[in-house]
């Protein structure tokens, strides 16, 4: 039976998907998602703290900008993954994170509301592919036109900033295999969050021996 999608917490770090080089591309499976506050690290204390977005809620607190963090397997693709100091292509199969923030949120809500009328399952298709980069000043604004060619853009001197953009798609879940895989790691990780949210229970001292005033059983005891 297929499983829809809704919002889920954090469960374990996987590798997150790059754009790195104009003319990348990846199809993964989709597994879950979450959405969350970002963060960025503050020079001052070094710590890393919530992005405002410069709007306050009913009770004038301050809202935070926000990102979707979405779990999925690679099914094809040639962009690279990271997570730490390790990075490379990530082979069919394999466990990723797209995090996707800013403009890339606001164009996957948009694909949300046309996909299967706002539904999705899992083991539905993200494509993500990478189109253009974007030279920064020191202060984080943009400068110069867009590159849209990886010759240009690998020609830009290692000491100014660039950032590397793309498109992304939605698409229905076409492959059984691919679908199954999604649907197991889903599973797998709603048994892992239901096992780290269980009550623990304090030992019992005495247990059933105590009640049957020390009766012996061939059978083990439950606790």
């Amino acid at each position: 039976m297929p499983i829809e999608i809704n919002e889920s917490d954090n469960y374990v770090s996987y590798p997150v998907i790059r754009h790195q080089a104009i003319g990348e591309y990846c199809r993964l499976a989709v597994i879950r998602w979450e959405q969350r506050d970002q963060l960025k690290k503050d020079p001052a204390t070094e710590q890393m703290t919530k992005i405002p977005n410069g709007k306050v809620d009913r009770n004038n607190n301050p809202k935070f900008k926000q990102e979707l963090v979405i779990h999925a397997i690679v099914v094809e693709g040639n962009m690279t993954a990271a997570i730490g100091d390790q990075s490379g292509v990530p082979a069919r199969g394999d466990r990723v994170r797209a995090i996707l923030k800013g403009k890339a949120f606001g164009d996957w809500i948009e694909h949300r509301r046309q996909h299967r009328d706002g539904r999705f399952l899992v083991g539905d298709f993200l494509d993500l592919a990478t189109t253009l980069a974007q030279k920064y000043d020191q202060y984080g604004v943009p400068k110069d036109a867009e590159i849209r060619d990886q010759a240009v853009a690998a020609a830009v001197p290692r000491g100014v900033t660039l950032g590397f953009y793309g498109t992304l798609e939605l698409l229905p879940g076409t492959d059984p295999q691919v679908v199954a895989a999604a649907e197991a790691a889903y599973h797998a990780d709603a048994e892992a969050d239901r096992q780290r949210n269980a009550v623990q229970l304090p030992a019992i001292n005495g247990g059933f021996n105590d009640e049957f005033g020390g009766s012996q059983s061939s059978e083990e005891a439950f606790w």
